[in-house]
């Protein structure tokens, strides 16, 4: 039996799909040829990423700065939002943040779901890559089988810790991930006496803590409320325990890509 990876002209496509993927939310769709795809990525993270800045007065882009060799706006490095490179790059291109005019941040009502939004628009901008990169091995190497693509198990990590494991009938590892990395993640909010989840407070942190997906992003707007009394004195460990949840779960989300990967090719190869 040969080693179950992609043929090379199919991982030449997938290559692509990721590429284009990074550079425009949807665009890798269209190498699988599913312009339906295409239009929801691309509307669903430019739309996240736009409505996010016009609440929070552009206030985000005071968390980033532009690479610029040569003089050259070439990238403009705003995490989580630059996994929308194409979005970030103009919003950083042609908009302007409040506190530019003179405003202060804090008088604008909704700035944290703008936070909200806008980080989880670049998130999914990132994690569509994956999908589009499934669907594309779909295209190119087709199996009957009705196996899951691997694109929708790193997906799943965003909702749960250790879904796509779960989807992929890999139940142990699934609960391990989610007991793991949800655990660890909570342990870190009472570290921090449920205070150091805040783009203001810890922006860098908070990259790794929006990589957590759904459960995260539930509790951020809730958790905005919660003012800490004094200096906690884990605070610190808190913080780093949340931030490298939220990477775990990548990892997760990447090891969810490939077992279901193999999955899908070892049945095609079967047939």
């Amino acid at each position: 039996m040969t080693d179950l990876y992609p043929q090379a002209q199919t991982r030449e496509q997938v290559l692509k799909a990721i590429g284009l993927g990074l550079l425009i939310p949807g665009a890798g769709h269209l190498v699988a040829g599913r312009t339906d795809w295409a239009l929801f990525w691309f509307l669903l993270c430019q739309g996240l990423l736009f409505c996010g800045l016009a609440l929070a007065g552009n206030a985000q882009l005071d968390y980033g700065s532009w690479l610029s060799p040569g003089g050259i706006p070439v990238m403009f490095a705003l995490f989580p939002e630059v996994g929308n490179f194409s979005g970030s790059w103009a919003a950083g291109l042609w908009l302007r943040s409040v506190e530019g005019g003179g405003y202060s941040p804090e008088i604008i009502p909704f700035r944290h779901l703008g936070y909200l939004l806008s980080g989880a628009g670049g998130v999914l901008a990132a994690f569509s890559c994956a999908h589009a990169a499934g669907m594309t091995l779909m295209k190119h190497q087709p199996s009957k089988s009705g196996r899951l693509h691997p694109g929708t198990a790193a997906l799943a990590t965003l909702i749960l810790p250790g879904f796509g494991h779960w989807l992929t009938g890999r139940k142990f590892k699934a609960r391990l991930f989610f007991i793991a990395v949800l655990g660890l993640f909570l342990i870190g909010l009472a570290l921090g006496e449920f205070a150091d989840f805040d783009r203001q407070r810890h922006p860098y942190y908070w990259i790794g803590q929006m990589l957590m997906g759904l459960p995260a992003w539930l509790l951020y707007l809730p958790l905005e409320a919660v003012v800490a009394k004094g200096s906690p004195p884990y605070a610190d460990a808190g913080t780093m325990f949340t931030t490298c949840a939220g990477l775990f779960n990548l990892i997760a989300a990447l090891d969810a890509y490939h077992r279901a990967e193999k999955d899908y090719l070892s049945d095609g190869e079967s047939k």
